[in-house]
């Protein structure tokens, strides 16, 4: 995610656009997708985009990643 820069007159020449980086295993230990919003909004705080709709898309892909973890689990070891 990328979040839109400050306007000019409130940020300086010398000033970077910060990289935001999101623990996915950290939301996927998280105990509901409640607790996941709320992490995600916390460390979005500074971002001036609209943050609704990457946070819905996020925990739709996070569900997805739980559901493929849980089938492998109980399929077992693939044979080689």
């Amino acid at each position: 995610l990328s979040c839109r820069p400050p306007p000019p007159s409130l940020r300086s020449h010398e000033e970077e656009i910060p990289e935001l980086e999101i623990d996915v295993d950290e939301l996927l230990d998280m105990e509901s997708d409640d607790t996941r919003a709320a992490r995600v909004t916390e460390l979005l705080v500074d971002c001036y985009k609209p943050t609704e709709a990457f946070i819905s898309g996020l925990l739709d892909k996070i569900r997805g990643t739980q559901k493929l973890s849980t089938a492998r689990r109980s399929k077992g070891p693939r044979p080689r």
